[in-house]
């Protein structure tokens, strides 16, 4: 059972937001290419792993734990009666070595290897035990689902807590045959009662910075044309209905500029007064929650992203691209 669905992260929302918005710097562009590559490889262990089948463990994706001072993130974790299997997953490509528990990426040795923080994301966990008083085991491995992942190691302890993409579906399986009753009820509960928003994350980009308008949500041009219920883009002849529009720009603004209230007005010069106030006051009454204050009101996106929204298919008026 999937209790916490992986969701696309605020800081890689911000960051694809900011890539149509304007021209990312070197730096934002590296941080973006991460945290794609990541994703994509979350992505490919849990369709692995909902292939497989979960069997009657419990399974977390993504979550951030604050135990005491303390905060950890974790990939996966899978509950059962015996304990907490945390899952570190890495989308590493190329070559790859270990010398003498070193990591080598060519010449170059990784500063933060990855035994390593799966070494301290289970050390984390023990303090879950003694704080709820449980005795659990709590055991890990570090996943590799990149299929171009090439590793030359020479230590066998090393070699035993990492899981290669040829192996991955073999290694969720055993999972299939694991038992989660009541005790792993009361690890789950443990463990929800921990969870926190990401705490490191607090970027906002600068409004005046950043592009107005409104993109096709097929190529990213801003070159799109109004029409009775949709926009046409000119740029590779997509059609994608206002509705969507609206809910992709209320995710950007949203991730963009997290220390900023949306206002009516400031999101229609977020979207250069592309669409007309009745329409937009229409959809914010519909996907976020209005709040007064003395001056004026302002309102809250009740979604995380525009993907948590389009996988509502009946929430919208319409279909998305045409």
């Amino acid at each position: 059972m999937i209790i916490s669905e992986r969701k696309i992260s605020k800081e890689l929302a911000y960051y694809r937001a900011l890539s149509f918005r304007c021209q990312l710097n070197g730096e934002d562009a590296k941080k973006l290419s991460v945290l794609e590559r990541g994703f994509a490889g979350e992505f490919i262990y849990d369709e692995v792993f909902d292939d497989v089948g979960h069997g009657s463990v419990f399974v977390f994706r993504d979550i951030y734990l604050g135990i005491e001072d303390s905060v950890a993130q974790y990939d996966a974790l899978i509950v059962s009666d015996a304990g907490i299997t945390v899952n570190e997953i890495k989308n590493y490509s190329g070559f790859y070595r270990v010398e003498k528990e070193k990591w080598f990426a060519g010449n170059f040795e990784v500063p933060d290897d990855p035994p390593s923080q799966l070494k301290r994301a289970m050390n984390k966990l023990l303090r879950l035990q003694y704080i709820h008083r449980l005795n659990f085991e709590i055991s890990g491995k570090v996943v590799f689902p990149h299929i171009d992942f090439r590793l030359n190691c020479d230590n066998q302890e090393v070699r035993k807590k990492l899981v290669m993409r040829s192996e991955l579906r073999d290694y969720l399986k055993q999972f299939k045959n694991d038992y989660a009753g009541r005790y792993a009820e009361g690890i789950v509960d443990a463990i929800s009662a921990h969870i926190i928003d990401n705490p490191y994350f607090d970027k906002s980009a600068d409004f005046e910075a950043v592009r107005k308008g409104l993109y096709c949500g097929n190529c990213g041009s801003f070159e799109v044309e109004k029409l009775s219920y949709h926009f046409f883009c000119t740029s590779c002849g997509s059609k994608e209905t206002k509705e969507y529009h609206i809910i992709r720009a209320l995710s950007d603004y949203t991730v963009l500029f997290m220390n900023e209230k949306l206002t009516r007005k400031r999101f229609l010069e977020f979207i250069d007064y592309r669409l007309s106030p009745r329409t937009v006051v229409r959809m914010l009454g519909k996907y976020c929650t209005r709040f007064e204050m003395s001056t004026a009101s302002y309102y809250e996106f009740n979604y995380g992203t525009y993907e948590d929204v389009v996988g509502n298919q009946e929430y919208l008026e319409d279909t998305r691209i045409i």
